[in-house]
Parts: C-alpha cells; sequence; structure tokens
C-alpha cells in the first residue's frame, strides 16, 4: 500500500491511501459499462442519427467530468470501488482541477486505450496518470472515517472528558469538522504509541493551529491545548 500526507487550509496533516492500478482500472470497466448499457437502451428509443450525436455522444464525451464535478470526485464506478480524486494542495478539487483530469483523459486513456495511464500511474510514486500530474490531484480510497458527522467528533475518550467548561479559544469554530475529526485522530494516536513521530506531528499540528488563533503554545502543553481547542470546537459547534 502506497500513501500520501496532504496538508489542509489549518495545517492539519491528511494521510490517504492512494488507490491501487487495479481498483482504478476496475473503476474504468464498471464506467464503461454503465455507458455501454444506457447506449444499448438509448439506441432502442433513438432512431434517429442527429439525435444519436445530441444526446449519447455528449455523454460519452463528459461522463467523467460531470460525475466528478457533480459527485466530489467520484464516478459511479469510483464510488462502487470506494475511491476518489482528492488535491494536493489540501482543499476541496475546483471545477478547473477536475476540468484538467478530464482533458487529459484523451491522452492518458482513449488514444493509448488506458495503456499510457496504467504506465504513468505504476511508476508514479503517487500513483498519478498525466491529467493528475498537471491537475496536482490523486486518487485515493474513500476511508469509512471520512463520512465525517459531529457525533464521531464528540465521541471522546473518556480521559478527555474532564476540562474547564468556559471556551477559551473561540475563533476555532472557524474551523471544519474534517480538521476536528483528523485532530481527534492524531490524539488518538499519540496516547495509543507515544513515538517520537506521532509526538513531532502532534507538536506540528498544535503550532499550526495556534497560528491560525494567533496564540502561544508551549511546546510542554501541546497536547493539553489540543485537547483544549478540541473541546471548545463541541461545545461551540454542536
Amino acid at each position: 500500500m502506497s500513501f500520501i500526507e496532504v496538508s489542509t487550509s489549518h495545517n492539519i496533516v491528511v494521510r490517504f491511501e492512494l488507490a491501487s492500478v487495479l481498483q482504478r482500472i476496475l473503476a474504468w470497466f464498471i464506467d464503461i459499462f454503465i455507458l455501454v448499457v444506457f447506449t444499448i437502451i438509448a439506441l432502442t428509443v433513438l432512431k434517429n442519427e442527429v439525435l444519436y450525436w445530441i444526446v449519447i455522444f455528449p455523454i460519452w464525451t463528459f461522463y467523467h467530468f460531470f460525475w466528478e464535478v457533480i459527485n466530489k470526485g467520484q464516478s459511479p464506478g469510483k464510488m462502487l470501488m470506494r475511491i476518489r480524486v482528492v488535491t494536493l494542495k489540501g482543499r476541496t478539487p475546483l471545477v478547473l482541477d477536475y476540468f484538467t483530469r478530464w482533458i487529459f483523459r484523451m491522452i492518458d486513456l482513449t488514444f493509448s486505450l488506458g495503456a499510457l495511464a496504467t504506465i504513468f500511474v505504476s511508476s508514479s510514486g503517487q500513483n498519478q496518470r498525466v491529467g493528475d500530474v498537471l491537475a496536482q490531484t490523486a486518487v485515493v480510497r474513500k476511508r469509512n472515517e471520512n463520512n465525517i458527522s459531529l457525533k464521531s467528533i464528540t465521541d471522546l475518550d473518556s480521559e478527555d472528558d474532564e476540562r474547564n467548561n468556559e471556551i477559551k479559544y473561540p475563533g476555532i469554530a472557524a474551523f471544519s469538522d474534517d480538521d476536528m475529526l483528523l485532530l481527534k485522530q492524531t490524539l488518538i494516536r499519540y496516547r495509543r504509541k507515544g513515538s517520537d513521530s506521532n509526538k513531532k506531528v502532534l507538536k506540528t499540528i498544535a503550532e499550526g493551529i495556534a497560528k491560525e488563533l494567533n496564540v502561544n503554545v508551549k511546546e510542554a502543553s501541546s497536547l493539553q491545548f489540543l485537547d483544549k481547542v478540541l473541546y471548545d470546537y463541541i461545545v461551540l459547534t454542536r
């Protein structure tokens, strides 16, 4: 398995497992199957060649671009394979990002029948085809914990329950549920295994959030600071 780390706008590092070549090929075959079935049905209804070019051709052409834009980086094939497109810039992909990926499908997939895309994805350190490299995107596995709800953030470990009830960092409400869930996961990992690498990640996140909130945090109090901002977020947003 290969992974990438992406830093969000609030300097919280997200770790994604990259989609494999096989997963991407299977997603592509699923999408092709859907298009073929649609075409067969449409051809039994549309007897006019003009209607074919008006209806079927545009759907085949814009299928992936359309689905990725309206469905957060997932075509039906990607949904079934539980993979999706993310940006390496730490933000939600823009229409331009999806468009760049789509426009280079002709080179990656159409003209080479997928051979060029397979070669690039297999040899790239981030499993990227040409369109991904130019759009600065990657295709990753969609983890269950990304289905975020406030409940998943408020279900804290018992050792985190005793805190000062006073809101100390009201600015934390500007962060997102994604940020706070990732923060919670980092705290859990650190408490389970307080390794040097986990300690370094904890310190980096604390410094990033402190900078956003314009407060000073001592290294020794990083854990307490992050516990407190998480608690304040829960109180302010629940």
